[in-house]
């Protein structure tokens, strides 16, 4: 008969293995954490709202792949990183022979991880406590701390180290099992690459192998948005988690008795959002109430920045994260409202040598801001007239896109997106192509850098509806003998006003979620002299926001000064056809009684009406 020693231990050990195969077991019994009282204890569990989207995502992947790799954007305040510790925690103190490792951005919040563990091993129960060897802030070794004794009962065998970003070598050297970068945005932009050839050679893609990376947003954070992209895009060993700041319900103040609160417009947006949630990152549909809504003004009120910072520290769409203290270009409240028209496109297309379109899928296919595509949503209407703005790129892998934007001139809705890595010759020939198919659509290139190359080469094909550039520096605005768009100081703030304008008059309809983005990532950024103020992605690329505005402000140019009215009765008196004469460029001729010059000149303009669709 066993012994009760005996029944104890195998207790013991029955338990460790029950906690083994159950994280949320062991955190509800095992770790203890602070809690936003004075002196309060409490244990991690059950958990937070935000970090269960986490738990959820993590067991998905361990049972399918048995390995994790997690990228975990967040509001404030939501337990990730103490998840995360505890994770790593628990593989370290319930398994031999376990190497974690725990990077922060600073040497503060290393230590305030490492402070955090030390308060699991600290209030675990005695039984399942592992000896410990040091316990100091930049590691725990669980093994025997007898060396006398250390090797007949050496103990786990197991540690883990707490180390800070500015440390690039930090992994060099070492196999680890578990990987935690905390508040990566902050990082370094300039050691990361140090940092990551160092950390994941340390760590080998097999079964029983974990690394999350998890972080609240920060302007600059190059490094983390890209493992953020990375993971969102589906095509890598990493899953992405997005938990905006409406899904943790401590989020939230009591009303006053007989408050009612009167949701505004931004408000109402959030609260539709929430209700059919945002599958694509994974958050499910939740159903906002008052209390959360108060808190939120509350929070945003008592900020000295206001409302950009919350956005940044409490997102309600991974986009809204990546907020800067730059001058947003669009108005935040104006691209909440542009989102409705965002849509898969209808289909994607290769363009053949021969001008023909082949078809390469249809149905919900996401464009990718990784990968070339020439992307459709919306077919040519005859007697619609279209118009193609084209930023382009020296078309070497790892640097700028060439994007070209189709819009409808008179709707301003976007017809379709072109977005290469090409040659200008090669890129010319699709231009013309997309040109022809889009009812000989003006095309406008950005004459910068390779835009000449792109422009020449439609020149040399032929292509008969090339942008012109206007002078509008004179009264009227008159054609120049050149074609192309130039982008300097006074004519990229007059584009972007013309695309701000339709923007805030709700006179623009976009589907591409990579120019939503782009344009929710458009900063201007004040200079000394505000003639030289510079317009930028603050994060990202802008190569799409740059074509969609040469786009619109190319078309604007061609419908400038039409009397709609006259043009849509066919009829043309002397002062409509001077507008219209001046809307090309200026009259060809002269206020004089030359009868038969006007007669003619008026026959042209209505020949040149035919099939206007006003």
């Amino acid at each position: 008969m066993a012994s009760q020693f005996d029944r104890r231990s195998l207790f013991v050990d029955a338990k460790k293995e029950l906690y083994r195969r159950d994280f949320r077991l062991f955190a509800q019994e095992q770790l203890t954490i602070t809690g936003v009282e004075p002196g309060q204890m409490l244990h991690l569990g059950p958990f937070l709202d935000g970090q269960e989207l986490l738990h959820a995502v993590v067991e998905r992947q361990l049972h399918e792949t048995g390995w994790v790799r997690v990228v975990f954007i967040k509001s404030r305040q939501l337990g990730g990183s103490t998840y995360t510790a505890g994770r790593a925690f628990w593989l370290a103190s319930l398994n031999p022979g376990v190497s974690t490792l725990e990077i922060a951005h600073d040497e503060e919040t290393a230590r305030s991880v490492f402070e955090k563990c030390k308060l699991f091993y600290d209030r675990m129960g005695d039984d399942y406590r592992p000896m410990a060897r040091r316990d100091n802030k930049s590691e725990l070794v669980f093994e025997n701390p007898d060396s006398r004794t250390r090797p007949i009962y050496p103990g786990l065998g197991s540690k883990m180290n707490f180390n800070h970003a500015k440390n690039v070598t930090a992994g060099t050297g070492t196999t680890r099992h578990f990987i935690h970068l905390t508040e990566a945005a902050k990082f370094r932009s300039d050691l990361c690459d140090l940092l990551e050839s160092s950390l994941f050679p340390a760590l080998h893609l097999v079964p029983g192998t974990w690394c999350i990376n998890e972080s609240t947003a920060f302007v600059g954070g190059d490094y983390f948005r890209e493992c953020c992209e990375r993971a969102r895009s589906s095509k890598s060993e990493w899953r992405f988690v997005f938990a905006p700041w409406y899904i943790e319900r401590t989020y939230r103040l009591p009303l006053s008795k007989g408050e009612r609160l009167k949701l505004d417009d931004r408000e109402l947006f959030i609260q539709r959002l929430a209700a059919k949630g945002q599958p694509k990152d994974g958050v499910p549909p939740i159903t906002i109430t008052p209390e959360q809504f108060k808190w939120r003004r509350m929070t945003i009120a008592g900020r000295e920045d206001g409302e950009n910072i919350f956005l940044q520290e409490y997102p309600t769409t991974y986009e809204e994260a990546w907020i800067t203290r730059d001058l947003n270009v669009f108005a935040t409240d104006k691209m909440y409202l542009l989102r409705s028209g965002l849509r898969d496109p209808e289909r994607f297309c290769e363009i053949l040598p021969n001008g023909k379109f082949a078809t390469l899928n249809r149905g919900a296919q996401h464009i990718s801001p990784n990968h070339n595509y020439f992307a459709i949503w919306k077919e040519p209407e005859p007697g619609h007239r279209y118009d193609i703005g084209v930023d382009t790129s020296v078309g070497i892998e790892g640097g700028d896109w060439s994007v070209a934007e189709v819009f409808d001139r008179d709707s301003h809705e976007q017809m379709a997106e072109f977005h290469y890595l090409m040659d200008g010759f090669d890129l010319a020939e699709k231009l013309y192509w997309i040109g022809v198919y889009y009812n000989m659509a003006q095309i406008g290139v950005e004459m910068a850098s390779t835009g000449f190359a792109v422009n020449g080469g439609l020149q040399r094909l032929g292509y008969s509806n090339l942008y012109i550039w206007r002078h509008r520096e004179k009264a009227f605005p008159t054609l120049s003998s050149y074609s192309g768009w130039k982008t300097q100081t006074d004519s990229k703030s007059y584009m972007l006003t013309i695309f701000r304008s339709l923007v805030n008059k709700q006179q623009l309809v976009i589907h591409s979620h990579l120019l939503w983005n782009e344009m929710s990532d458009y900063v201007r950024v004040p200079g000394a002299d505000p003639r030289f103020d510079q317009y930028r992605g603050n994060i990202g690329h802008d190569d799409a926001t740059m074509a969609a505005g040469i786009t619109l402000v190319i078309g604007d140019d061609e419908a400038a000064g039409l009397n709609r009215a006259a043009v849509a009765e066919k009829s043309v008196d002397r002062k409509t056809l001077i507008a219209l004469e001046m809307a090309k460029g200026g009259p060809a001729f002269h206020d004089d009684d030359d009868a038969g010059k006007i007669r003619t000149t008026v026959q042209k303009v209505k020949n040149s009406m035919q099939g206007w669709n006003y």
